[in-house]
């Protein structure tokens, strides 16, 4: 992994940590900066597609969590802090989770196994909770980021991909 890859991977590591414990002034003034070095790292302007992709997505998710007692925010809408992960998360895709691009059934195993390990950190350590059984709540998660992975692995990414079918790392 090159310097950029393992920086954009730690920056949004450290955004995740700084919205699940400080909350969603926070977890804004955290994205404004994990976005601004991202684009000044990467300068591909594609990127606000994923971005905005991962931000509606993860509301949408986000709520059905909540909807089917998976995920407890105490609101009735999904939190700023949760939508602001999604929105880093989604800075990795293309960079330094790149080598699951196209890869979907290494994305959907990386999904199941790793979703889980993040929210059950998000109950422990920040402000959600769980609707249901704990064991319950991990299987949802897992199998919905299993398919929500393999989808943006093999269809997201790729459809916003440079014409000739290189990625960016490849092209330069």
């Amino acid at each position: 992994m090159n310097h950029k890859k393992l920086v954009n991977f730690s920056l949004f590591i450290a955004g995740w940590w700084v919205a699940l414990l400080y909350g969603n002034a926070m977890a804004l003034i955290a994205l404004f900066l994990v976005l601004m070095l991202h684009f000044v790292m990467w300068r591909d302007l594609r990127d606000i597609f994923v971005i905005l992709g991962f931000i509606f997505c993860g509301f949408g998710v986000e709520w059905a969590f909540m909807a089917n007692g998976v995920q407890d925010y105490r609101s009735s809408l999904p939190p700023a802090w949760s939508i602001c992960i999604w929105a880093m998360l989604a800075t990795t895709i293309r960079y330094s989770l790149g080598f699951l691009v196209r890869r979907p059934l290494y994305a959907a195993l990386t999904g199941m196994l790793v979703a889980p390990l993040f929210y059950f950190n998000s109950v422990y350590f920040g402000p959600a909770g769980w609707g249901r059984p704990v064991w319950q709540c991990l299987l949802v998660i897992a199998l919905v980021w299993s398919l929500l992975a393999a989808f943006i692995s093999g269809v997201l990414v790729p459809l916003i991909e440079q014409p000739d079918g290189r990625s960016p790392e490849q092209a330069r």
